[in-house]
């Protein structure tokens, strides 16, 4: 599987760095008394999955380096030929991503949540690896990509049955067009480059229910939180004690609003990233000298014991070794 990790200056926290982290966890902000368990809040992003196999958008391994432009929400509701890009390109991707396992990093915050050291896991990624990996209390603030919904009736299907659907019906295009040998080059959100230009006789199919057009469970760029997610989220930050934002540059200003919303509370913000974020001036203190799994196993560890004291998490062979 090709890695999509950003690069870290050290294998490994700096001692005082780690204190720095298991005191965020342990102690109240400023008192420096034992805090009741379950007040931190996550908010999670692309680069907690890179150890996964799924690449980000913004580092230097990321999407945007290899050019590719994201689909719009806009661009996906007016342009058939646009949505048969998107589908096209989808199906390619799709085994890639079904493949996708946890790693150390999904599964350290599952532990944290079950010892009550997390209250909630807002995440932006749509690949629900945090509940294969054991969070029960996860908020999808973009959607997920396991499902597709019916934009006139509401109809709701699989998205994996939705796209094999698709691959069937177009078997003789991508036998046409595409080598099964050749590489595949993968992007963020479950898309996958492509060397075509016509898709003209590529056919999506509608909803079986009314006809109408079928559109992903996920909120693409320039689209709108639904309202319900928007108020949960604010929810999840107001009853922690503080948030610890991990792998993401908190660009969009639905992630970006939550880390002010915090500071605006008077509530202590870390920030665990390989590279810049627009919370960086606002934050407490932020760790980028190692990659987020290896932050996390090693905090886990230091407040939990070993992986196999873990509670409510199993270790697969897929799961990375630097959890082990």
């Amino acid at each position: 599987m090709a890695s999509f990790v950003p690069p870290a200056a050290r294998s490994k926290l700096r001692a005082a760095t780690l204190q720095e982290l298991v005191s965020f966890f342990r102690h109240g902000a400023s008192a420096g008394h034992e805090t009741r368990p379950g007040r931190i809040c996550v908010l999670s992003g692309a680069g907690v999955s890179t150890e996964s196999g799924i690449p980000d958008y913004r580092s230097p391994e990321g999407s945007y380096s290899r050019g590719h432009k994201p689909m719009s929400h806009q661009d996906f509701i007016k342009s058939g030929a646009r949505r048969k890009r998107y589908w096209a390109r989808a199906v390619v991707a799709q085994k890639h991503f079904r493949e996708a396992k946890p790693n150390a990093c999904h599964t350290a915050i599952a532990a944290l949540e079950h010892a009550g050291f997390v209250s909630r896991v807002i995440t932006q990624n749509v690949d629900r690896l945090h509940t294969m990996a054991g969070s029960s209390n996860v908020l999808e603030l973009h959607g997920h990509g396991h499902g597709v919904h019916c934009l006139s009736c509401g109809t709701e299907y699989s998205r994996h049955e939705y796209q094999d659907k698709i691959y069937s019906v177009n078997k003789g295009w991508f036998d046409l067009h595409l080598d099964p040998n050749d590489f595949v080059d993968i992007r963020a959100d479950g898309d996958a480059h492509l060397d075509i230009t016509d898709y003209d006789n590529f056919f999506v199919p509608s909803c079986s229910q009314c006809g109408g057009t079928i559109m992903p469970t996920i909120v693409f760029f320039g689209g709108t939180v639904p309202a319900h997610v928007k108020q949960a989220s604010f929810d999840a930050v107001k009853d922690a004690d503080r948030l610890l934002v991990v792998g993401s540059s908190v660009t969009v200003w639905s992630s970006f609003r939550l880390c002010k919303a915090a500071k605006d509370q008077g509530k202590e913000l870390a920030i665990l990233n390989v590279g810049e974020t627009r919370a960086d001036p606002i934050a407490d203190f932020k760790i980028d000298e190692v990659t987020c799994g290896q932050a996390l196993t090693e905090l886990t560890q230091d407040l939990l014991g070993p992986p196999s004291a873990w509670p409510g998490v199993s270790f697969s062979s897929s799961t990375s070794a630097s959890a082990r």
